[in-house]
């Protein structure tokens, strides 16, 4: 498949028609200025090297280097084409918190956009490994299937949002039995981490059991305690008010949100992982990675469509060609060149 990378650069070519125009205007006001002051029949005794012939010829060798110039600097590419290569690395599942607690600001800015920056900052450290996201709240789904494409990860993160499930809670349990069934086939021989990323808030006590599971199929549960202890208000949408308004219970008093710990730390310690709270300072991904680059690493076939290669030189080639051409053509007459290609012709 062919593509021009910067497309709007073709928007030039409009140019080509207004400078025929423009040429053409000038070459017969040239020769009306011409028999403005010499009569037609001494015109070839006076000037007898003059080729109107040639001076178009070097006007169209121009406007077609032009076109070739403008060509090579949208940048034409080609691209499209499949590999498939043998890559060693671990898969990774993230479960993310998107409930409406998430949105406390004791961590700041808030804590659904510090862990979403640092899922970025964790993706600018993978070296092959596989990645996968399932966001929860009262639910859980996959938001993003396992893939070594870091470029899609990092558009599915800047995706999310607690308005992704209406249902509130935190199903922690959901969250990660679909983590671990997003593996695929149970395979204790590879290497498979789940990184559980949320504050604990409403948990269902099945976490425990599926995190049982999970770790008897060889899969390391981490997770990484969001908010801070003495708690947070929660945001809620103002309205379009300039104040900013924060959630209140069914008696009217503003609702705090905690985190819990103990629901974390006890999913991590069945997990054979590591349990960490995030701070402001620090969120803790860079230790879990570390951990996890530690492990044995996987063999899988990775496929992956090979990058677009410019093609802007094959035209840059083309136009210098031309212009050499155009350089060589004389606007004067000559004799042989005009018997044999009649340049001559006025």
């Amino acid at each position: 498949m062919i593509r021009i990378e910067h497309i709007e650069i073709l928007y030039l070519l409009i140019l080509i028609p207004f400078f025929i125009i423009i040429h053409y205007i000038y070459i017969k006001k040239k020769k009306e200025k011409l028999r403005g002051f010499i009569d037609k029949p001494l015109i070839d005794l006076i000037v007898p090297n003059l080729s109107y012939g040639k001076q178009w010829t070097k006007f169209i060798l121009l406007n077609i280097a032009y076109l070739f110039i403008i060509i090579a600097i949208a940048n034409p590419q080609i691209g499209t084409s499949v590999e498939k290569a043998e890559r060693k690395g671990t898969d990774l599942m993230v479960c993310l918190d998107i409930s409406n607690s998430m949105l406390a600001e004791d961590i700041k800015p808030n804590r659904i956009s510090r862990a979403k920056q640092s899922l970025n900052h964790l993706i600018d450290q993978l070296k092959n490994d596989r990645l996968g996201i399932v966001v929860f709240a009262g639910s859980a789904y996959v938001q993003l299937p396992i893939t070594n494409d870091y470029g899609a990860a990092k558009t599915f993160i800047d995706l999310i949002d607690p308005s992704m499930i209406s249902n509130q809670g935190t199903a922690i349990g959901e969250a990660l039995r679909k983590a671990n069934e997003s593996f695929g086939e149970k395979n204790t021989s590879k290497s498979r981490s789940i990184i559980l990323i949320s504050d604990g808030e409403d948990n269902e006590e099945e976490a425990i059991d599926i995190a049982e599971e999970i770790a008897k199929e060889g899969v390391v549960i981490n997770t990484i305690g969001f908010g801070l202890p003495e708690g947070a208000l929660i945001p809620i949408s103002n309205k379009g008010k300039s104040n900013l308004e924060y959630k209140k219970d069914e008696s009217g008093s503003y609702v705090i949100t905690k985190l819990n710990e103990d629901i974390l730390k006890n999913i991590a310690s069945i997990g054979n992982g590591v349990y960490i709270r995030a701070n402001n300072s620090s969120i803790g991904l860079d230790n879990i990675l570390a951990r996890i680059n530690n492990m044995e690493k996987n063999e899988y076939e990775a496929v992956a469509y090979k990058d677009y290669e410019s093609r802007f030189y094959i035209f840059a080639f083309i136009a210098m060609i031309i212009l050499i051409i155009e350089f060589l053509v004389f606007e004067k007459k000559n004799k042989y060149i005009n018997r044999k290609f009649f340049f001559g012709n006025k």
